[in-house]
């Protein structure tokens, strides 16, 4: 299997995260579009059987990585501090780990070793603005927007934005040709990721591609960061820090207008989540099935896994 990782850049405003099983089913949508509906059918069978991979992490902002909880900034511990100008400093780094997500990768690399000292310094946010869209409602029967019985026909969206040059760096695990992949992929994101991508929403272009090696190679590890939401499998490590996540899924493209267009609700693990094994495997996770009324939709609830060491 190789790493690889995509810088992408948006082209327009997006609807929804961009979180790893969304993004493989875009992929899916992508490479159905690209092979046909029986190269597809093919390939989610080698998928679920092990036989081939494609897992996507979670898109961070360019040059970060995903925050792994529970780590602590010794440079910030207040039984170290003697000073009041100390307290303070120490107080507002403590204040901005609450709410942290991101670390740029440098500092990623220092934690996969065990140093976590200053840390605090790399923390960085999603750089995005996050802004509610009106829209009318539009009549299914009629497609005309239509105010039924004095009822109100405006409703809003949030959408995210973000400033000119923002990008975003994405990680993918496969088996794949390179080139396939690569194909495979940049179309996906010229197409579209997530919710209202008919209206031109949640459009990039891929601006950067590479073979990622160096996040494999941490020189001691006893465990591993999670770098997208995930679905633990039945043998799965259990003891980490983590937290959940419950996703409300819905189908899409023709799926979307269908009468169950409704995935289950589903719990994953998010990203950033760190769990120990003395033997780092480069995914975990499943994938689910049985998560529609509509037979053959699939779930990819793996995670690619980067090594680290964990204290605990």
């Amino acid at each position: 299997m190789v790493l690889y990782r995509a810088a992408i850049r948006p082209v327009t405003s997006f609807a929804s995260p961009l979180q790893g099983d969304t993004l493989f089913g875009a992929f899916c949508w992508s490479y159905r579009y690209s092979y046909g509906e029986g190269a597809l059918t093919e390939l989610l069978e080698e998928l679920k059987s092990g036989r081939q991979q494609v897992t996507f992490s979670n898109a961070f902002p360019g040059g970060t990585l995903p925050l792994p909880l529970g780590i602590r900034d010794m440079a910030a511990d207040f039984e170290q501090i003697e000073t009041k100008e100390e307290r303070k400093k120490a107080y507002q780094k403590h204040k901005k780990l609450k709410s942290a997500k991101y670390v740029t990768r440098s500092w990623f690399q220092k934690i996969q070793e065990g140093n976590c000292h200053g840390f605090t310094e790399g923390l960085r946010d999603e750089g995005i603005m996050e802004q509610a869209v009106v829209h009318n409602m539009v009549s299914r029967q009629e497609g005309i927007v239509k105010n039924i019985e004095g009822s109100g026909s405006l409703y809003g969206e949030d959408e995210f934005f973000v400033e000119e040059g923002h990008t975003y760096d994405i990680y993918v695990l496969s088996t794949l040709s390179e080139d396939r992949l690569r194909t495979v992929i940049e179309m996906m994101f010229l197409l579209g990721i997530g919710k209202d991508k008919s209206t031109g929403k949640g459009a990039f272009d891929v601006v950067g591609w590479q073979e990622e090696k160096e996040l494999r190679n941490c020189k001691r590890s006893n465990g591993f960061v999670a770098l997208s939401n995930f679905i633990p499998a039945k043998n799965d490590p259990t003891e980490g820090r983590y937290k959940t996540l419950v996703k409300y899924g819905k189908l899409d493209r023709e799926y979307a207008i269908s009468e169950a267009p409704f995935k289950k609700p589903l719990i994953f693990i998010q990203a950033g989540g760190v769990f120990k094994d003395e033997t780092v495997k480069e995914y975990y996770g499943r994938y689910a099935t049985q998560v529609s009324l509509i037979n053959g939709i699939v779930v990819n609830g793996q995670t690619i896994a980067v090594p680290m060491w964990i204290s605990m």
